[in-house]
């Protein structure tokens, strides 16, 4: 099974840009604070049921070139791990009401919940990826 790399963030100067560039919840804190942006939240669930969903969803992002636009560009990708969440994210339903959502900077509030079970990653990566092109210009 491929796992997500449990290492620090890269810097955006080390960061391929064929890639989606994931930030932790405090480096994210720190990005609103410079700049109002939309947030797409991925929760990291190694939950036998979960996991082979969220895995093929992970893996197809970085190949949609929408998306990757989005997230390197005018909105932040913040990776959380369901084993590991801060209390603020888990107190808002993060891991246990949504594993992947788009969130509000005003508080990291879900705005749209995606439901990964669907079996077609590549879709459902297409669907995140208009949703945040529909929100990304209201933070603008």
């Amino acid at each position: 099974m491929t796992m997500p790399p449990s290492e620090p963030p890269m810097s955006e100067s080390e960061f391929p840009k064929e890639g989606i560039l994931w930030r932790s919840y405090d480096a994210t804190i720190d990005l609103l604070n410079e700049r109002t942006r939309p947030v797409l939240a991925f929760v990291i669930d190694y939950d036998g049921t979960r996991w082979p969903f969220l895995r093929e969803i992970f893996r197809a992002m970085p190949k949609n070139e929408k998306l990757r636009g989005l997230l390197n560009g005018p909105c932040v990708a913040m990776l959380l791990e369901a084993d590991s969440m801060p209390e603020y994210m888990d107190d808002l339903g993060a891991g246990s009401d949504y594993h992947i959502a788009i969130l509000s900077p005003a508080g990291l509030t879900a705005m749209r919940i995606f439901n990964y079970v669907t079996g077609e990653p590549e879709m459902l990566v297409e669907t995140i990826a208009g949703a945040m092109e529909a929100i990304a210009p209201i933070w603008a």
